[in-house]
């Protein structure tokens, strides 16, 4: 999730109102997914990452940073050797400006996929391996509106405007979208690999995927609201017993 700042300009001539301060959605955010993640039977046993929110420019040194004098923070990203996940406070800013609490819920909850699948050793090539994070993204936000004050629509905008202020190895806008609408329960999809790697080749004949595809932004009118299919890690990544079972 790095690098957006620039393109998000046009967004953030007309800016959505903001119920909460950054700050505020970022420590509820943080706090939530904590829990959530706690409270998953799957991931008991795991440590969830610590969380670094940081101004834009702080070096970071080792781990990650790519070089031994240190690297500038210029996006929020997922350190898989610290088990850190780092927010640009910056880049969060003006997502909150520009689509409110619902983008910073997702970009760290994007953030905690990837320190999930660092935590039980998934590497995919891209896009699928972002792809799969949108996805458990959705699974950790599922219910979180009522807590996070964040709609499920906003966070579909904010998905699909990801792909044109980000690179393309991320998948495109109705990927990401439908990836989200899959962990959040809202229609039959889960997280695997094989599953993913279906959406990435756009072999999923779901028609609210063929209705993403032809919406540049928004989830196109379609109701959001139900969850059919509530997910839980363990469901979502298809674990039995410990192991995959992909």
């Amino acid at each position: 999730m790095k690098n957006y700042l620039l393109a998000l300009i046009p967004l953030l001539l007309c800016p959505m109102p903001a119920k909460a301060n950054i700050d505020e959605s970022i420590e509820k955010t943080t706090q939530y997914l904590m829990k959530n993640w706690r409270s998953d039977e799957t991931l008991q046993k795991l440590f969830p990452p610590q969380v670094l929110s940081v101004p834009k420019g702080t070096t970071v040194y080792g781990g990650c940073g790519e070089h031994m004098m240190g690297d500038d923070v210029g996006g929020s990203y997922y350190c898989p050797y610290t088990h850190t996940v780092i927010l640009d406070k910056s880049q969060l800013k003006a997502f909150h400006e520009a689509f409110g609490a619902s983008s910073v819920a997702y970009v760290i909850a994007h953030e905690f996929s990837h320190a999930l699948q660092g935590q039980f050793k998934i590497k995919l090539e891209d896009p699928n391996h972002e792809l799969q994070a949108d996805c458990m993204a959705g699974v950790f936000i599922a219910v979180g509106s009522e807590e996070l004050d964040v709609t499920r629509e906003d966070t579909i905008s904010m998905a699909q405007a990801a792909y044109n202020i980000g690179d393309k190895t991320h998948g495109t806008g109705a990927q990401r979208a439908f990836a989200l609408m899959g962990g959040m329960g809202r229609v039959d999809f889960d997280c695997k690999p094989s599953s993913i790697e279906k959406l990435a080749n756009n072999e999923i004949t779901h028609p609210l995927y063929k209705t993403l595809t032809r919406t540049r932004s928004g989830a196109g009118g379609i109701d959001l609201a139900p969850t059919p299919y509530r997910k839980t890690a363990k469901g979502a990544l298809g674990l039995k017993s410990g192991f995959f079972s992909f």
